[in-house]
């Protein structure tokens, strides 16, 4: 699983570490479904039989647990990027990531303005610890772009 994310150990020590806790975090999502003990992708759900008002309702159902897992996932996410950041603080890509949750969050939720606030700062740390970062730009636009949601 690990050489799907392209680890290598002779990055630099930082891209590592994000490897690793990628490769965990991948992991931990395909647990569930049996695809990483068995190192195939998961059998696709069968569909009852075709009742064009249960099927919809099924469809409506199935829209909503993804959509409810979404959150759940999201606020994993966040848990796992301020743990990281916790036990190292210049951390500048756990940084970007925690500031694109918090963005996502506030984007798919209400438009929280406390997240957008908190995205923002993440960003702008990001920037703080490299500012030349290949995700420098993309903070840069994300900042703008969570601005203007702010106005």
């Amino acid at each position: 699983m690990v050489s799907l994310i392209s680890c290598s150990r002779n990055h630099r020590a930082k891209t590592w570490w994000l490897c690793i806790l990628t490769a965990v975090l991948v992991l931990h999502v395909l647990q569930g479904s049996g695809a990483a003990r068995e190192g195939k992708p998961p059998e696709p759900e069968r569909k009852p039989p075709a009742n064009m008002g249960t099927t919809a309702e099924a469809h409506y159902e199935l829209g909503v647990g993804y959509h409810e897992r979404m959150f759940a996932d999201l606020d994993q996410a966040i848990a796992e990027y301020e743990q990281a950041i916790k036990l190292r603080s210049d951390f500048a890509e756990a940084h970007f990531y925690l500031g694109l949750s918090y963005h996502t969050k506030a984007k798919l939720g209400i438009d929280d303005k406390n997240l957008y606030r908190q995205a923002i700062k993440e960003y702008k740390s990001y920037l703080n610890y490299l500012p030349k970062g290949p995700l420098a730009e993309k903070a840069r636009q994300n900042i703008k772009a969570v601005e203007q949601r702010l106005r």
